[in-house]
């Protein structure tokens, strides 16, 4: 009888091993989530969308490159009237929760590395350091990519997601 509980619960365990594994995000799926944690205008978003307030006037016809934040303070980068890019510049002071990639109040690189990979599980997120910029994070996404920032005592200073390369 106890040997067959143990089979029983063996084969349970092998289950919910191979459920959990059929339900991984592709990279397509991750980067819709991601996105959204930014804001809830969509990559692809032509210029023009309601609730954004352009950054630099005049900037979209001297370079074809348009920022806009919204009343979260994310920034959206519009290449060519697409929108293609985010981003959240962390002040400094400033530690109001976001829900940028599940960071929260997070601000040193180790609290924010393990809150992303808690929103992330999935993303293969790599971290190097820089001489004299700090350090860098990063995740492949399907065709875009997410982007951690730190300075050199390893507080954030910027999150960014990228729908593809476009240039």
């Amino acid at each position: 009888m106890f040997g067959r509980l143990i089979i029983l619960v063996a084969g349970l365990a092998l289950l919910g091993t191979a459920a959990c594994a059929q339900h991984a995000r592709s990279g397509a799926e991750m980067l819709t989530v991601a996105e959204r944690s930014f804001s809830d205008i969509p990559f692809g978003t032509r210029e023009g969308a309601t609730g954004l307030t352009m950054v630099v006037e005049g900037q979209c016809q001297k370079w074809a490159d348009c920022s806009y934040i919204d009343a979260n303070q994310v920034g959206h980068a519009f290449w060519e009237g697409e929108l293609l890019v985010k981003f959240f510049v962390f002040p400094e002071g400033n530690d109001q929760p976001t829900t940028v990639l599940g960071i929260g109040t997070a601000r040193a690189m180790d609290d924010v590395v393990t809150r992303v990979r808690r929103f992330l599980p999935e993303a293969e997120l790599e971290c190097r350091s820089d001489a004299d910029r700090g350090h860098t994070c990063g995740a492949t996404l399907g065709e875009g990519w997410i982007t951690l920032r730190f300075d050199r005592n390893g507080r954030i200073l910027e999150a960014r997601i990228d729908a593809y390369h476009f240039t």
